[in-house]
């Protein structure tokens, strides 16, 4: 299973030149906690970095820095990394992991964004997945006790 059968298609970004105060409003009234920041090129959108409620308050508010005054690219995560919607969900669980996030852009052969990867898609996809197996092994092995 690769990650872009599972990634969230559904991705909130914002424009690298967007204001802050542009950006939380983006995420209030999407209801999320998390934003790809994006350079549109050519129509194509590039991920350039990640903006999260968390960095709102530790960048904009705890520095008491009004928000329409900073764009997003000025705060955004500046370590970005992307998955391939190839990648293998085992190897992109790893890359979370071992960068200590919960999501990441998920890009195609030419870097366009096209999805978002979390821990939740990946829970759900194998919540799902173990529930057909138990359902499949529950129904074996009722069928084995009729026959014996």
């Amino acid at each position: 299973m690769n990650v872009g059968e599972i990634c969230s298609k559904n991705v909130v970004y914002v424009l690298k030149q967007d204001s802050v105060l542009d950006v939380a409003r983006v995420m209030r009234e999407q209801q999320v906690g998390l934003v790809v920041v994006v350079d549109n090129t050519n129509g194509e959108l590039m991920p350039q970095g990640l903006i999260t409620d968390h960095d709102l308050v530790l960048e904009v508010l705890a520095e008491n820095i009004s928000p329409s005054v900073l764009l997003a690219e000025d705060i955004l995560t500046c370590e970005l990394f992307c998955v391939n919607e190839t990648h293998n969900v085992k190897k992109a669980l790893k890359y979370l992991r071992y960068y200590g996030v919960k999501s990441v852009p998920v890009v195609n052969v030419k870097g366009v964004l096209v999805g978002l990867f979390s821990i939740e898609d990946a829970l759900a996809k194998l919540s799902g997945e173990f529930s057909e197996l138990i359902k499949f092994l529950s129904y074996e092995l009722i069928n084995e006790k009729k026959m014996v």
